[in-house]
């Protein structure tokens, strides 16, 4: 039962506890149904008109009840109201002493009140009470009495409202409080709640833990005066682009400030010297039965800390490989699963002949350039890329490239497929390497290893093959019986007094003279026969001939003319003569070493023969 005390007095009346008031009667309406009035009392007849329509206007709504009643408690009037709230007619309760409608210690505490204000110690009375209503149900009712005895109505006016519903909506609504408590708590996010003045209402446990702030620190705090404690501590706010983040910047406050919802704020809170946390807050206004002024507001504060660093990793990663695409000097060129450009590096770009500006990107890659190592054109189905997405794994195939310019490229490509997680083909990648220059240097340490330096003309090594090579030939043709007096010639030649060259003239023109001794052999003699050079001024012509040694002499005597012809070398006009001998191979010749010493001793003897007639290379 609750009492509350407007008076000068302050004389304060309890009746009993709860179950006490559980024992409240409806003795009206027991005596209605026996026809019975309170004995030594009389049932004084309405109120004027007038009075009632003052009378009326004090219920609230059907379901509250008003009555009047006399400072001996008997009631003078009563609202049609009273019948709903009862389940009788309120007529009849018009005559009867209130006090005979509550149990034992309602009606004492009643009539400690009633004698309160009788004696003017008491204005108001506020009791709660439980009544059994006509159909013997109960009900919670709420009685507020006020002292008119002084005024125009001369009594006390008593209302009487049933708080059964409002009981129901209360346990609803403190349910529902429960459920939305335990929701918020259980929340790994954390959640703030201000009211209309920005004071901290509410904060959840994973808010406490996020920011290592109690929640008694905060409640009954402004926020605006916590984020400022907060920096005095060493606490920063920063904005996603890490500027100072002000009280005003909040987006709590801002929702509160103008009702606006905000999503996806990033704030970075650092504490001390320890790592930033990165925050993501939604915010948004809480509005009253008329929504039109804020009544607080709310928020959710994501730790994004986890996620954040490692999308800036990733973007780390993806600027460092970007760079390193953009600077590599293998060209790189990647496709989608449906065989669609994604990638095409600026080296790819260079060895293809493209602008920087090109972008290849979301073509289907052809084959129109592109050849193989020996020329042939690759098939469309043989591009790298197609290959790679269709499953092969290419491993260094050399393809040719051939620019819009017209230039070629000679390159080396690798490529595979690519693979999801889940087995599925999600595209292909190559890389293009340029070997162009290293296969022209193969090429040139080939042609070193195989060749004279000075003269360009086939080394020692060289002509050992091809003397094999002629010899072999020689000893299957005469096994078959296909001999028709064709054979092998080897002539080794020596220039007459070059030493001499070399003491007067210098090394440099003695070069000169060798490389144009060179010349003149390889223009002298068939291109299928070949010019070495064993080194110094020893030469060797090998060569094919069909009339055995008539065509032996006829060779040598060419070679002999054509040495002989004047030089121009370093402005001087030099005669040169050579000593030929040659021979030809037989059967049993398969050592070219052998072979070649005969040539040497065929080549003495005729230097020796001419010993008296030799001309000085000078002239």
């Amino acid at each position: 039962m609750r009492t509350d005390d407007a008076g000068t007095g302050g004389a304060v009346a309890e009746a009993g506890g709860t179950d006490e008031a559980g024992r409240v009667a409806g003795v009206t309406a027991r005596r209605s149904e026996r026809g019975e009035r309170t004995p030594g009392r009389s049932a004084p007849g309405r109120s004027t008109p007038g009075w009632a329509e003052r009378f009326e206007a004090l219920a609230e709504h059907v379901f509250d009840a008003t009555v009047v009643v006399r400072a001996d408690g008997t009631i003078v009037e009563a609202s049609d109201s009273i019948g709903a709230l009862f389940g009788y007619d309120g007529g009849d309760a018009v005559g009867f002493d209130i006090l005979d409608v509550l149990d034992d210690d309602g009606a004492v505490a009643m009539r400690s009140c009633f004698e309160e204000f009788v004696a003017r110690r008491r204005l108001t009375l506020v009791l709660d009470l439980r009544v059994q209503r006509a159909d013997r149900t109960w009900i919670d009712v709420e009685v507020v009495a006020a002292n008119h005895l002084d005024d125009h109505i001369e009594g006390i006016v008593v209302h009487l409202r049933d708080l059964t519903e409002h009981q129901v909506v209360t346990d609803r609504v403190r349910e529902a409080e429960l459920r939305h408590a335990t929701i918020i708590d259980s929340l790994v996010d954390g959640v703030m709640m201000v009211n209309a003045r920005g004071v901290i209402v509410r904060v959840n446990p994973a808010f406490e833990a996020m920011f290592g702030a109690p929640a008694e620190v905060m409640l009954g705090r402004r926020l605006a005066e916590v984020l400022a404690l907060s920096g005095t501590i060493g606490v920063r706010t920063v904005d996603g682009s890490g500027h100072p983040v002000s009280a005003d910047d909040h987006p709590l406050l801002q929702s509160l400030a103008t009702g606006e919802r905000h999503t996806g704020v990033i704030h970075g809170i650092t504490r001390w010297a320890e790592p930033t946390v990165w925050i993501r807050i939604n915010s948004q206004a809480m509005f009253g039965a008329h929504g039109d002024v804020p009544t607080g507001a709310v928020a959710s504060f994501s730790d994004i800390t986890e996620g954040r660093n490692a999308t800036v990793e990733l973007r780390r990663e993806e600027q460092f490989l970007q760079t390193l695409l953009d600077n590599v000097e293998e060209g790189i060129v990647a496709c989608d699963g449906d065989g669609r450009i994604t990638m095409f590096n600026p080296a790819a770009k260079r060895l293809h002949g493209m602008p920087d500006t090109a972008d290849p990107t979301g073509k289907v890659p052809t084959s129109r350039r592109l050849r193989l190592g020996d020329g042939t054109p690759l098939p469309p189905g043989e591009n790298p890329l197609t290959r790679a997405i269709a499953g092969d794994r290419v491993r260094d195939l050399e393809v040719v490239i051939t620019a819009q310019s017209g230039e070629e490229r000679l390159v080396s490509v690798n490529g595979q497929q690519l693979l999801g997680e889940d087995g599925r083909t999600i595209g292909a990648v190559v890389v293009l390497r340029d070997i162009t220059e290293q296969k022209r240097n193969e090429e040139r340490l080939a042609e070193l290893a195989l060749h004279d330096p000075l003269t360009g003309l086939a080394n020692r090594i060289l002509l050992g093959e091809r003397l094999r090579a002629a010899l072999s030939r020689e000893r299957q043709s005469v096994a078959g019986g296909e001999g028709d007096g064709s054979g092998v010639a080897v002539f080794l030649l020596d220039l007459d007094a070059f030493k001499e060259i070399n003491d007067k003239r210098g090394h440099d023109v003695g070069d000169d003279v060798l490389v144009a001794v060179g010349r003149r052999l390889l223009a002298t003699v068939r291109p299928t026969d070949t010019v070495a050079r064993l080194g110094g001024d020893e030469f060797v012509v090998l060569c094919d001939v069909r009339n055995g040694k008539e065509e032996l002499d006829r060779i040598a005597e060419r070679i002999r003319e054509s040495l002989s012809q004047p030089y121009r070398i370093d402005g001087r006009t030099l005669a040169v003569g050579a000593s030929v001998g040659g021979v030809l191979a037989d059967p049993s010749d398969t050592d070219p070493s052998k072979l070649l010493s005969r040539a040497d001793d065929a080549m003495y003897q005729v230097k020796w023969s001419r010993g008296g007639h030799r001309r000085s290379m000078l002239g």
